[in-house]
């Protein structure tokens, strides 16, 4: 028998094509870096964008623009780049069904080049209110980029290494926010000559990769399921998995999935809110989402410059040390794609959790101690280190893919998209709150962030299941649970489903209180 098991793992486990390597590349290339390059582009330079609003609008007006005025200008320019961003993400879904994996992440290319557009008659036409356009433009970019990229490669992808392609995504985007922060050097891009160079910057990956993109299958699953032409989901399996794998078990659990879809009502936003068989692994994964944004990370980014001269590095080699966190940022989910498959979920996040809530902590006790014990500002500076470490392995990668696991097909673009727009959200709102937080909490900044790690440490121990290897059958089996017929029969009952209408009701593989 463990013969057997083990002769089908190493079927399982074909070598991965250079068709896969392709297409991830492709995605994280465009719409994961463009994604993080948004996120990060605006810091380094923000004192030459302001000049920049100031100067037109007092060319415009004969008079210099208030500090109320230019501090709600700019704050707008930053989150009206969130809030393109939360529409794209929860359009996503939508949209990944209507035109496509590829084409919904083509969409988002062509949004980002007409952001680039927006960002380079800025400067000749003299007018602030182009890059406000051009952020939300972007955000709409990034929103749909990053709910649909994570989507396609799960989807894509065999189940031995879904969890390493999900990483993916998430470590484009460090690549960006890292490319950015490079770039944003004033004695690179970051000028008052070049900075329009800067924020064009955007669209060039999205631009290159959409020339290359339709030479990549589209997913097997989409194929299959939402189009309903096997011969073409076989293409793009074989082109996926290799010429010589068996696709049949890929194809009959497909097909399996697309029976279930057929006899289940069309999935809407209200229809997935509603079900109470998807309540639990929904909850799951808008906590993991939202305790993204909640823990705290990005203001350790924001937070990290004074935290870095505080510990003792000269002024002028500060942003450099900055840069030194986006890298190590990026090393980190490089090796998390590692451990991905073979630590598991479960693991990677609750250590990284513990390893956030601890480092919190200590960053809390050196902004504390450090007039009484100078030295020890240090201890902030590792510990600044430690917390990006723990989530990049952990927190960072796991949310924005395990829901393309959690949900099969049917629920997955509605609840991708829903979770992925609390995650905005919740980035929105820290943004906006935390310099009350930071005016109010002082030395104890990180106290708020700390709890967040801590419960969801909490939270990951005591509720979440491990995904790795499993089956999107098998995984339904851990977080759906087995029927329940009374609450099955009500809910088929409202849908104005007839029970006979419903075949193999005893396949333990179909939980009908998903519909």
């Amino acid at each position: 028998m463990a013969d057997s098991n083990n002769a089908n793992e190493t079927k399982e486990k074909e070598p991965i094509t250079w068709m896969l390597i392709f297409t991830c590349f492709l995605c994280v290339f465009g719409s994961s870096v463009i994604f993080g390059y948004s996120t990060g582009v605006l810091n380094s330079p923000e004192e030459i964008f302001r000049s920049f609003y100031n100067e037109t609008y007092t060319e415009r007006f004969n008079k210099k623009m208030s500090d109320s005025l230019l501090n709600f200008l700019w704050a707008f320019t930053v989150s009206i780049y969130l809030a393109g961003g939360m529409i794209g993400i929860f359009s996503a879904g939508y949209l990944a069904n209507r035109f496509g994996r590829r084409g919904a992440i083509q969409l988002s290319h062509i949004l980002a080049f007409a952001a680039a557009l927006f960002f380079g008659i800025a400067k000749p036409s003299k007018r602030f209110e182009m890059i406000i356009v051009a952020r939300f433009l972007i955000g709409l970019s990034s929103g749909i980029g990053g709910g649909v990229v994570p989507m396609y490669l799960t989807e894509s992808s065999p189940k031995h290494i879904r969890g390493s392609l999900g990483v993916l995504h998430q470590l484009g985007c460090t690549i960006g926010i890292l490319i950015s922060q490079i770039l944003g050097l004033e004695q690179l891009l970051g000028s008052e000559e070049l900075w329009p160079v800067l924020l064009i910057f955007s669209a060039v990956p999205g631009f290159i990769v959409s020339f290359m993109l339709p030479f990549v299958p589209e997913s097997p699953r989409y194929l299959l399921i939402i189009k309903k032409n096997e011969e073409q989901a076989k293409n793009a399996l074989k082109a996926f998995r290799g010429e010589k794998h068996d696709i049949k078990n890929d194809i009959a659990e497909m097909q399996e999935e697309q029976r279930q879809m057929e006899i289940e009502p069309a999935w809407t936003m209200r229809q997935l809110l509603k079900s109470k068989k998807l309540r639990f692994p929904l909850i799951i994964l808008a906590f993991l989402q939202t305790s993204q944004q909640c823990s705290g990370i990005n203001v350790v980014f924001y937070y990290s410059t004074g935290i870095f001269k505080k510990a003792g590095i000269p002024d002028n080699y500060v942003q450099y040390a900055t840069i030194g966190a986006g890298a190590i940022n990026v090393a980190m989910t490089t090796t998390a794609v590692f451990l991905m498959e073979k630590a598991g979920r479960r693991p990677l996040l609750l250590y990284g959790l513990i390893g956030m809530a601890i480092s919190a902590a200590f960053i809390t006790l050196g902004l504390n101690l450090q007039d009484i014990a100078p030295g020890i500002a240090i201890v902030s500076f590792i510990c600044t280190l430690t917390f990006v470490v723990s989530f990049a392995v952990g927190l960072g990668p796991i949310p924005l893919f395990i829901g393309g696991e959690l949900f099969k097909q049917g629920p997955r673009p509605a609840a991708m998209s829903f979770t992925g727009m609390l995650n905005w959200l919740c980035n929105f709102l820290v943004g906006i709150t935390f310099p009350f937080i930071l005016d109010g909490f002082k030395g104890y900044t990180f106290l708020p962030f700390l709890v967040v790690v801590a419960i969801g440490a909490v939270i990951v121990y005591k509720y979440v299941k491990e995904t790795k290897n499993k089956t999107y059958e098998e995984i339904a089996q851990i977080y759906y649970g087995k029927d329940d017929t009374t609450t099955v029969d009500a809910e088929i009952a409202q849908n104005g489903i007839k029970l006979e209408e419903i075949p193999s009701l005893e396949n333990p593989g179909f939980t009908r209180d998903d519909q």
